[in-house]
């Protein structure tokens, strides 16, 4: 039986890609890695002298690299060497885009830039929205990373199919298992935050609270930010968006 989320109809309603016609920023590494025979995926990293980790970075549904590019100034003032990752169909990658393929590529793509030394030896793993599912993946996948943060990511997939139009009774095991964020973060053992807006009604603060009581990790928070929803929690009064990151980093990093 094919999985819904392997279906167009699914997929075609939950990824957003757009190309990327900017010119790269002077400085930065553009990174090519192959996913599968003639499909690459774009990865862009900005290098940072003073950098004490890497943060890689996967981005929402509706994101592509460069919409980050401004943001890296205030990642590196944190201490992070940002390294933004584009799915399949976004920006300058090739193929085209599903949730499978999406947390297959996280762990291609971690492992590429480990093994071509494109990673400082302290690694965060961040996820935004649909970017939890990689983010989330990867730290299930791989215990030795160092800290994770999921911001307005989801936690119960079902949702997620309701939310583009389908529906579904139940899912398999085998779906369960790959899809359902709140089941897989009990894998996360790394010091975990997790960011949400309280206003948030793309996906509801419920979820980030799920994932946070679902949670594996010793060292675990959970942050509501007041006055923000889905698209807008940068804007977070008293810059409590990067006050959150700021407090996490300094604990688990040092």
């Amino acid at each position: 039986m094919d999985s819904v989320f392997d279906s167009s109809e699914f997929n075609t309603n939950l990824f957003f890609p757009r190309p990327d016609l900017l010119a790269p920023p002077e400085g930065t590494d553009e990174i090519y890695v192959e996913v599968e025979p003639e499909v690459q995926v774009h990865l862009r990293r900005h290098p940072s002298p003073h950098a004490r980790f890497s943060l890689l970075f996967f981005h929402g549904n509706g994101e592509i690299t460069s919409d980050y590019d401004e943001l890296s100034k205030a990642f590196a003032h944190l201490g992070a060497e940002f390294v933004v990752c584009d799915y399949r169909g976004y920006g300058r990658s090739g193929g085209y885009p599903t949730l499978r393929t999406a947390l297959q590529d996280a762990d291609r793509i971690y492992q590429t830039l480990k093994h071509d030394g494109k990673l400082l030896d302290t690694v965060c793993v961040m996820g935004r929205s649909l970017g939890s599912a990689s983010a989330i993946e990867l730290c299930a996948r791989y215990p030795e990373i160092d800290c994770c943060v999921i911001e307005s990511g989801y936690a119960d997939p079902l949702p997620l199919v309701r939310r583009r139009g389908l529906r579904i009774d139940r899912m398999t095991p085998e779906e369960d298992a790959l899809f359902n964020n709140s089941r897989k973060i009990k894998k996360v053992t790394c010091p975990l935050l997790i960011m949400h807006g309280e206003d948030d009604e793309l996906i509801l603060p419920d979820e980030a609270q799920l994932n946070y009581e679902q949670a594996g990790s010793e060292s675990k928070s959970l942050q509501i930010l007041e006055g923000v929803g889905h698209n807008d929690i940068l804007m977070a009064p008293d810059n409590a968006y990067f006050k959150c990151l700021h407090r996490f980093f300094e604990k688990v990093l040092n």
